[in-house]
């Protein structure tokens, strides 16, 4: 570009000078032709200055287009890539979103499996699943007791060790109890050291499984009968414990020696046994009966004697007195939504709007706005004095059946006091009569004596608490009947003024 700028301004730099000779060389002849060759000359410079500038013009512009050639190239070559990258991209999105997905997925799925799991091993029976095969234990007939205990403790073991294997443990438990109907259903005979009381003999022994035994010695006394026991429930502190029982009745000693003369010989024997085993309890517990709560409140009730019959009525009276006395405060103390929009609008001056407002109104409140706003009175002394005649007349309302709740809730405890006495009186008879040998009867007199003051006392603790409550609602219902009272007649009349 430069040897192009040069050669040009050389050309241009030839003819002007050439220009400049021949204008000042213009009379002679000679000069005129020779300036007009050296014009020639440069004209023949220029034109070739021209061709090279041409060319070199040329040569800028297929440069150029070359360029622009390979910037297309560029171009499509960029785009083809960029469209490959926006490809990837979206693949790469969409591998991301299916990749969290999977997760998610495999989250659910392990947290089913560990819900299944939970659930599997929850399946797992635990060591109260034995409770029932040691109440057998504790229950029947005491043979074989450590052996049953030790498979018993076997299986405790492995619900120990074994807890994520649900069926070992449950084969476990199967076959203990499988064990112990195997032992229910023995019937073992043996020849046996027996003991009579302090005596020692030899003998025979049978046991039935877990519920009966029964022994007897090969010699006989001197009624020529051979000395037997069963083992039978006897009465014990916590719980049936089984014992020999040696005093048997002649029968029963026949019976006994019969079973052990046959039980070698024939098929079919019949044994003295009780299969209800009815003796099993003690008497303390074979008295003892599960009462349900109106048993137990029956009975309280005719522990008590007659005084619980006035105490009673006194505790429906005063519900229901207070039953009635809630049910009227509630619905008289009703509508202070309305109320407060009266008020509102008294205070914001809007006389008309509130008295339109206070005759759609209810409970005392109501009243009390109705009774002010509902007459135009001459001054405030009028409106005072109404206000007062409806104090007179509502207020006491409020407060009516009140005190019978109170009365009931104090005579309540006197009656129980006077069943009391009336029960320490009859328990001094019983006294004279019987003594006091007896601790339990005494106790049993006293505590029947004392029925009738704790009936008082559960009646009027919740009367007084429902006394308090129901003057608490009366006075707070006063309180606002006597707050709107004031606000309306300062709203009217210090407006006015």
């Amino acid at each position: 570009m430069m040897i192009r700028q040069f050669t040009l301004a050389f050309a241009v730099t030839a003819v002007l000078s050439l220009s400049s000779i021949a204008v000042a060389q213009q009379p002679s002849d000679i000069d005129a032709v020779k300036k007009r060759a050296e014009l020639n000359s440069a004209k023949a410079d220029l034109e070739e200055a021209r061709k090279k500038r041409d060319m070199a013009v040329a040569a800028r512009w297929k440069d150029r287009e070359t360029a622009n050639q390979e910037r297309e190239m560029f171009n499509e070559k960029y785009q083809e890539s960029k469209e490959k990258v926006d490809a990837l991209m979206s693949e790469r999105a969409r591998l991301f979103e299916d990749v969290r997905v999977a997760r998610e997925d495999l989250a659910q799925v392990k947290l089913q499996a560990e819900k299944a799991r939970a659930e599997f091993l929850s399946l797992a029976a635990g060591p109260e699943r034995l409770e029932t095969l040691s109440k057998f234990q504790e229950q029947g007939v005491q043979f074989k007791v450590a052996e049953r205990v030790e498979i018993q403790n076997k299986v405790k073991k492995e619900m120990s060790l074994y807890r994520d294997d649900p069926l070992r443990i449950a084969k476990g438990v199967l076959d203990a109890a499988r064990a112990e109907l195997a032992f229910t259903r023995e019937m073992n005979v043996e020849k046996a050291e027996l003991v009579f009381g302090t005596a020692v003999a030899q003998g025979d022994r049978m046991r039935l499984g877990g519920l009966f035994a029964m022994q007897m010695a090969n010699a006989v006394d001197i009624n020529g009968l051979h000395p037997a026991a069963l083992m039978l429930p006897v009465a014990g502190e916590k719980k049936r414990v089984y014992n020999w029982q040696e005093n048997l009745t002649p029968d029963t000693k026949k019976d006994v020696a019969k079973v052990f003369a046959n039980v070698n010989d024939s098929a079919f024997v019949m044994v003295p046994v009780d299969v209800l085993l009815s003796t099993e309890l003690s008497s303390e517990l074979a008295n003892h009966q599960e009462t349900t709560w109106k048993d137990k409140l029956r009975q309280f009730f005719k522990d008590g004697g007659i005084i619980m019959y006035p105490i009673v009525a006194l505790f429906a009276i005063g519900l229901l007195i207070a039953l009635w006395r809630f049910v009227w405060l509630m619905v008289r103390g009703f509508g202070g939504i309305a109320n407060r929009r009266v008020l509102k609008a008294l205070k914001a001056g809007d006389i008309d709007t509130a008295r339109s407002l206070a005759a759609k109104t209810h409970g005392e409140v109501g009243k009390v706005l109705r009774t002010v706003l509902s007459k135009n009175y001459a001054g405030r002394e009028g409106a005072e004095k109404a206000l007062e005649e409806l104090f007179s007349a509502d207020v006491p309302k409020l407060e009516s059946g009140l005190t019978w709740i109170s009365v009931i809730a104090a005579t309540a405890p006197l009656l129980g006091l006077l069943g009391t006495v009336m029960g320490m009186i009859e328990l001094f008879d019983v006294i004279t009569m019987h003594g006091t040998s007896d601790p339990k009867l005494l106790a049993g007199g006293i505590s029947i004596a004392l029925v009738t003051t704790e009936a008082g006392l559960i009646v009027a603790i919740p009367l007084q608490l429902i006394h308090t409550f129901l003057v608490n609602r009366a006075d707070a219902v006063r309180s606002r009947m006597e707050s709107a009272g004031l606000a309306v007649l300062n709203a009217l009349w210090i407006k006015e003024k």
